[in-house]
Order: C-alpha cells, then sequence, then structure tokens
C-alpha cells in the first residue's frame, strides 16, 4: 500500500482536534469573596506546577485556617489569612502568596498563586 508523504491518517488528526477544542471550551467558575475560613474549609485535590509540569498537589484548609500542603513527597503545613473577602497564604517555610476561591455552574474551585512564580495550584474538593 503506497501512501503520499505529508499526509496523516485522518482518526488521530481528529481525535487531537476534539482535544483542543475541549480544553479550549472550559472556563473557570467566576472568583467570589471569601466571607469565612468555613467557605473554603475543608480537604481538596488538584494540581501543582513549578514551571516543568503539573503535579499531583493535596490540601486541607481548616477552619482555624492553618493548612496542610502536600505534593509528591513533601508535605508542609501554613496557615490562609482573610482580608475583606480576600484571601493569601503561607506555606512554611519560604512560600506566600494569593489565594482565590471560585465557584459557579456546580463547581467549585481554589487557584494558589505564589507570590514570586515559584507555583500556582489549583484544587477541587476531594470527594
Amino acid at each position: 500500500m503506497k501512501r503520499r508523504s505529508g499526509s496523516l491518517p485522518a482518526a488521530p488528526l481528529l481525535a487531537v482536534a476534539a482535544m483542543l477544542a475541549g480544553c479550549a471550551s472550559f472556563t473557570y467558575p467566576p472568583a467570589q469573596p471569601i466571607p469565612s475560613l468555613a467557605t473554603i474549609a475543608g480537604k481538596w485535590s488538584g494540581t501543582i506546577d513549578y514551571g516543568d509540569g503539573p503535579q499531583l498537589f493535596y490540601l486541607t484548609i481548616n477552619p482555624d485556617g492553618s493548612l496542610v500542603a502536600t505534593g509528591g513527597t513533601a508535605t508542609n503545613f501554613g496557615k490562609v489569612a482573610l482580608d475583606g473577602g480576600k484571601a493569601s497564604f503561607e506555606i512554611y517555610p519560604n512560600s506566600s502568596g494569593v489565594l482565590q476561591y471560585l465557584e459557579g455552574g456546580g463547581r467549585r474551585m481554589i487557584l494558589l498563586n505564589e507570590q514570586f512564580g515559584a507555583f500556582t495550584a489549583q484544587v477541587t474538593p476531594l470527594s
């Protein structure tokens, strides 16, 4: 069987196009103010990215604002602080940044952005 050079099978191209279309249509729920720590308290899971690709990440936020962050083999402790509906986080020994709470369309998410760009993380409630 002879194949023309430069032609690719259609099925893999369609699969890639469908995946890209699915990714392009994903939108985050809108950011929401955080009236109290009870709004975000609980166990969350998702990914963290240090710039070399996403890794599994688990986040527990306790009602008192203390937190436990686990990514890879490292477990770190810290705290969340609220000020006027906005949240910041500290993860010891040397990370801090902004915590955003997003909710809408039946979805809840937390985004963590480290202030110096060392990492970003996104998590959803652990079921």
